[in-house]
């Protein structure tokens, strides 16, 4: 009997009281240039971050050593974390995929964080080229919008946090503010584009690399084989405050496999089946993995748009978990610029509580209980969820 250790250094933090979960999560991953005993380890990986999601856990680092060839049902585990008995229960491959099934007994602690039950909203703005010179080979100008979409389709379809309510279509001046070295800048864009989009976060893009290397094939050979790098930075913003709350860099190189003149459809699928759209795609699949970690426990804030006596609407309402009966907290939200430039927020909880009457796609309507009137609340004030009871 063979058996495959992987090694897991593991740092969660876990949102319910100390208790064992057995989970069953499925991953799986692409294989490669025929090789399968890679796409497994990716595939094993996927699954187990999976199972760790659902069990309410966050990673901030997977760090994992395979050794041997997996060639049972079973898989041993040896972690520093809480991770306990992995068991493979399927491995199948599956149109080119390696694709696992596994249980995990995992054990949560109650030093967590506490997540509301609404979903937060981001925007996901195009992600742009650093050197537009790196985009002429293949004519890949257009890879900055497919990759935030692929970015965004890969954070909704994995997380029940993070309602994803615009992914633009233009570029904002991400380049030209990180060229200035300007961090207000980007907090000021981010605000901007959470006000016009009901966002309470905001995600960049930058592709800091795009270059070719070139590889000869020897004396005889007329042309020659190309690798292409990649490095693209992620920038998440707080959409209210403009904070910046995390970067992270993917970076790779893979084989160019197309002619030197050929134009090159990033957005067909046939692009992302390739070796190097499928090293993008990884890369892509790790920060889409970061930001849901980001935002599993932040809480929602909803945005007052109207109020009238005893009445407010919010931004916040059906696809965001919003219910009728649902109670909410009104904060008086203070932002002004310091002496030294700095843009600053300082709040202050109100003693209203309001109940929501109406809810709609996107908006909601909530009202004071009993006699009284929404003193001192206005637009652009913020509402906050008081807990549901589960």
């Amino acid at each position: 009997m063979n058996w495959k250790t992987i090694l897991l250094a593991l740092v969660l933090v876990f949102a319910v009281t100390a208790e064992a979960r057995v989970v069953e999560a499925q991953g799986s991953a692409r294989i490669v240039n025929g090789d399968t005993d890679e796409a497994r380890e990716r595939a094993i990986k996927s699954a187990l971050q999976q199972a760790l999601l659902i069990s309410g856990s966050s990673i901030s680092s997977v760090q994992s050593i395979v050794n041997g060839v997996l060639s049972t049902n079973q898989t041993q585990i040896s972690a520093s974390g809480d991770i306990e008995r992995v068991n493979i229960i399927r491995e199948e491959v599956r149109d080119d995929r390696v694709v696992v099934l596994l249980q995990a007994e995992i054990w949560n602690r109650d030093n967590s964080c506490q997540a509301d039950n609404y979903k937060v909203a981001l925007t996901v703005v195009p992600f742009e080229l650093s050197n537009r010179e790196h985009g002429a080979f293949g004519q890949v100008w257009s890879l900055g919008k497919v990759a935030a979409n692929r970015l965004t389709r890969e954070i909704a379809s994995r997380s029940d946090r993070i309602f994803v309510s615009h992914t633009l279509s233009r570029n904002t001046g991400l380049n030209d503010a990180l060229n200035r070295l300007n961090l207000e800048q980007l907090g000021m864009m981010a605000r901007e584009i959470g006000m016009a989009n009901d966002s309470q976060y905001v995600v960049f893009g930058l592709f800091d690399d795009l270059s070719m290397v070139e590889i000869e094939r020897g004396w005889g050979y007329l042309d020659s084989d190309y690798r292409r790098n990649y490095a693209l930075t992620l920038y998440l913003l707080n959409a209210s405050s403009g904070e910046l709350l995390t970067r992270a860099r993917v970076s790779d190189i893979e084989a160019w496999t197309y002619d030197r003149n050929e134009a090159v459809d990033v957005a067909a699928n046939e692009f992302w089946d390739k070796p190097f759209g499928a090293a993008l795609m990884t890369g892509i699949e790790d920060l889409a993995a970061g930001v849901r970690d980001q935002l599993r426990c932040k809480p929602t804030r909803g945005r007052v748009v109207w109020q009238q006596d005893n009445q407010i609407q919010f931004n916040l309402g059906e696809q965001h978990g919003v219910r009728v009966g649902d109670q909410l907290k009104v904060v008086h939200p203070s932002n002004f610029v310091d002496n030294e430039g700095l843009y600053r927020q300082k709040w202050q909880v109100s003693e209203f509580t309001v109940e929501v009457t109406q809810v709609q796609h996107n908006t909601a309507v909530a009202e004071l209980n009993g006699d009284g009137i929404l003193t001192n609340v206005q637009v652009n004030d913020w509402v906050i969820p008081v807990e549901r009871e589960r």
